[in-house]
């Protein structure tokens, strides 16, 4: 049975990702989306694509260390915040992934370091489960701009050129689930030869 200081542990890891259900995705309020999802609502839907697509391909992915990816993948964006990709990549890209890492671990400071080494994992993309949780994370971002814009809502037409944002790291569910929005929005999928590439 977990000691008395488990219940004091989740408290203060709760109470220090509390603000994600608040935190926008910056990405979206640039471009004039009112009221986007949050980033606690955008790992909801990444967690759920990736308990669907693990049990539906069950050999090609270990399921825990998939489900365990997808859930704590932004958690560090609770002190971070959410920065957009265009300008991360550009400009923090090397210095943005050693500050989450770094937030990571003090976030799970005193739980099983299994947990920063699947943070870790992620960010490097060596993994089939990391690169299906990378991924999905952009596929569901692409998701949202469809329902967003068949709602009416935002300014988000650059979404759809950018090749990067169809990235599928060489996960072929990945790839045909990008092929498949693509297909429902009437757009072709940008620069198939980078998105594609691991």
């Amino acid at each position: 049975m977990p000691s008395e200081d488990f219940q004091s542990r989740l408290l203060k890891l709760f109470e220090e990702i509390h603000p994600l259900d608040a935190v926008p995705r910056a990405g979206f309020v640039l471009r004039g989306v009112v009221g986007p999802e949050s980033v606690a609502a955008h790992s909801h839907f990444v967690s759920l694509l990736t308990l669907l697509v693990v049990d539906t391909f069950p050999d090609d992915f270990d399921r825990h260390k998939a489900l365990t990816m997808a859930l704590i993948h932004d958690l560090p964006e609770a002190l971070l915040m959410d920065i957009p990709m265009p300008v991360s990549d550009a400009h923090l890209r090397v210095a943005k992934a050693h500050a989450e890492q770094a937030i990571f671990e003090g976030l799970f400071e005193g739980w099983p370091a299994e947990y920063a080494a699947l943070h870790r994992e992620i960010q490097e993309a060596q993994s089939p489960e990391a690169r299906l949780v990378r991924g999905l994370d952009k596929a569901q971002m692409m998701m949202k701009v469809l329902m967003y814009e068949l709602e009416g809502r935002g300014r988000l037409e650059e979404f759809w050129h950018n090749p990067a944002n169809f990235r599928d790291y060489g996960i072929e569910a990945v790839s045909s689930l990008f092929d498949r929005i693509c297909e429902k929005a009437g757009r072709e999928r940008p620069g198939e030869g980078q998105a594609r590439s691991k």
